[in-house]
């Protein structure tokens, strides 16, 4: 008898137990979907609030760039003789520049041609 005593105890305590670690495992499920939850709404305002930030800074420069637009071709209009100045000193400045280059260019390639002569070990 004392056998199917210590059995049943056994049983018992084997029952407890399991009936122990199947609540802990509830309540550990429960934590981690209401964390998974939190965090889920978490990064989808984050989201929302960076969608919301690049679309007012693309408005706010897609006006500054028309606005910068509008204000070149209106002083364009009204002052035409300082605008071809300006164009045709630009363009001065960058043909001055490409024929600069061209010339180093041109003295780069005839210092490579010259023959490298050694100093004499003497």
């Amino acid at each position: 008898m004392t056998s199917t005593t210590t059995t049943d105890t056994a049983k018992d305590i084997a029952n407890d137990v399991a009936n122990d670690v199947a609540e802990t495992s509830g309540t550990l499920a429960e934590k981690a979907s209401a964390t998974y939850a939190t965090a889920k709404e978490s990064v989808s305002d984050a989201a929302a609030k960076s969608r919301d930030v690049v679309a007012d800074a693309a408005a706010k420069s897609r006006d500054a760039v028309t606005s910068a637009a509008k204000s070149t071709a209106e002083t364009v209009k009204a002052h035409p003789g300082a605008t071809a100045a300006v164009v045709v000193g630009a363009a001065a400045a960058i043909a001055g520049a490409a024929f600069g280059a061209s010339k180093l260019i041109e003295k780069k390639r005839e210092a490579d041609a010259l023959p490298k002569v050694p100093p004499s070990a003497t």
